[in-house]
């Protein structure tokens, strides 16, 4: 066997396995790698944040706060290609129908690179506009705007690093995965400290850092498929848009363009009613909270989003009952994480705050209150997450639209408006602990339903092979 037969072999092994191996030991191999690709990924934002406030202040802080919610909406766009196309290459794959998952592989890599250049042809020229329209004052807006002006330029290696990283996964490759991320996220902490302290570049240092360090992800995941080690292959002739596969892929990841969506608009107007009910202190502590819930949120959504392989393979080849025990550990894990981090930032918000802007800094007992009163129910965060993800896995959109669209539009948005006006800046703050809880309590529903639905199809399944 030689060397390229041996490496086929490999892969081969890798994606049978999804449907053969221990579910727990699979969970294990997927999930960790994932979640610590995640929150690698993550350290893009978070470092930028700790660096630039440790470096310039809250206003800094407040100037990168305001492009959160511009920044995730174009993500949304990015996310619905890059998981819609990794739902289908893990179906694809448990129907052995390989070919017909390049075709999907090489239209994700069309769209990431038409998508980028429409977004940076479409926002540079009217970037102020969209800041302000976002929550910018007229203090942080030249700040926000040499930082989301450079980050909008280099949005192509976003694309790439991030959204092939999902059709990596999705193959059976989940440690090459989180080098991508590891390699990128090295990089960028390293460009962080070199750009805002020796040189002093402030913002636009920033910005460079996270640019340099996704290009050097980009990189090194390129070099995974065109190195031959992958198991599907970037073909010439897949380099366009399938509109079969289109139409499927966008149906598969369209929880991700809802989810993603939805967050920009939550995070809209969580930046500008706390601009209302308060100043730029106030954004920067919505910058600071937000950092330190993704921190908290992402093992979640890692392992949402390691275990989606698994369970969309065992979906593919109708193994349920594999589907169901996946499953159910997930939500397991994830409550049992969530009740940890909850824990914490219950006990430790000011250290999480003293990290960000000093311990000498004027906003620090308003940021205590604010951490402690937005994370009240964090525990039962976990199933909305892992529910959400799941009928997502299964192509099942709608669910997984609902789930994610009560939480963040139907009760999130209503109780940002109303809150405050009754309780000011503390109401701004308890509106995600109330809009949680009561999706908690619908989620729940659909995962007792879901749950004895796959009883029902793998007792159906049984008969059948009989």
């Amino acid at each position: 066997m030689n060397f390229a037969q041996g490496e086929k072999y490999m892969n081969e092994q890798n994606v049978k396995a999804l449907g053969e191996a221990k579910i727990l030991g699979l969970m294990v191999r997927y999930s960790t790698p994932t979640i610590l690709a995640t929150i690698v990924g993550a350290l893009y934002n978070i470092v930028d944040r700790i660096f630039v406030g440790c470096a310039l202040g809250e206003d800094a802080i407040a100037a990168i706060t305001v492009c959160f919610a511009p920044a995730m909406l174009f993500l949304a766009i990015a996310m619905t290609i890059s998981q819609g196309t990794a739902t289908m290459l893990s179906i694809k794959l448990g129907e052995k129908k390989s070919a017909d998952a390049e075709k999907f592989l090489g239209q994700a890599v069309m769209l990431f690179i038409v998508f980028s250049a429409a977004v940076a042809a479409i926002a540079i020229p009217f970037m102020d506009e969209i800041l302000i329209f976002f929550g910018a004052t007229p203090k942080i807006l030249p700040d926000a705007k040499m930082y989301f002006t450079i980050i909008v330029a280099g949005q192509i290696f976003e694309q790439i690093s991030y959204g092939l990283n999902g059709q990596v996964r999705a193959e059976g490759r989940p440690s090459i995965a989180m080098t991508t991320m590891l390699i990128g996220a090295g990089v960028n902490v390293f460009l962080d400290w070199l750009f805002l302290f020796p040189m002093g570049m402030g913002v636009e240092g920033a910005a460079y850092a996270t640019v340099i360090g996704e290009a050097v992800a980009s990189l090194w995941v390129l070099r995974f498929y065109f190195c031959g080690k992958s198991y599907l292959k970037i073909r010439a002739k897949n380099l366009r848009v399938h509109w079969g596969s289109f139409k499927t892929m966008v149906s598969a990841g369209s929880p991700s363009l809802i989810m993603q969506g939805l967050a920009s608009l939550a995070i809209l107007i969580f930046v500008r009613q706390a601009r209302s009910y308060g100043d730029e202190g106030a954004i920067a502590v919505v910058g600071v909270t937000m950092t330190a819930t993704m921190l908290m949120f992402l093992p979640i959504v890692g392992l949402s989003m390691g275990i989606q392989p698994i369970i969309g393979y065992n979906w593919g080849a109708r193994n349920y009952a594999r589907v169901k025990e996946t499953f159910l550990k997930a939500l397991y894990g994830a409550t049992i994480v969530c009740s940890v981090c909850f824990i914490f930032l219950q006990l430790f918000p000011g250290l999480i705050f003293s990290l960000f802007l000093g311990p000498d800094s004027h906003v620090l007992g308003m940021g205590e209150r604010a951490l402690r009163i937005l994370t009240l129910v964090t525990p039962l965060i976990g199933v909305n997450i892992v529910t959400s993800g799941y009928f997502q896995s299964v192509k099942r959109p709608k669910f997984a639209i609902f789930i994610t669209t009560l939480r963040q539009l139907l009760l999130l948005v209503p109780m940002f408006v109303i809150l405050p006006k009754f309780f000011g800046l503390d109401g701004v703050w308890a509106s995600y602990p109330v809009s949680d809880f009561l999706s908690w309590v619908v989620t729940m529903y659909f995962t007792v339903r879901e749950v004895r639905r796959l009883d029902r199809k793998e007792a159906l399944r049984l008969a059948a092979d009989k």
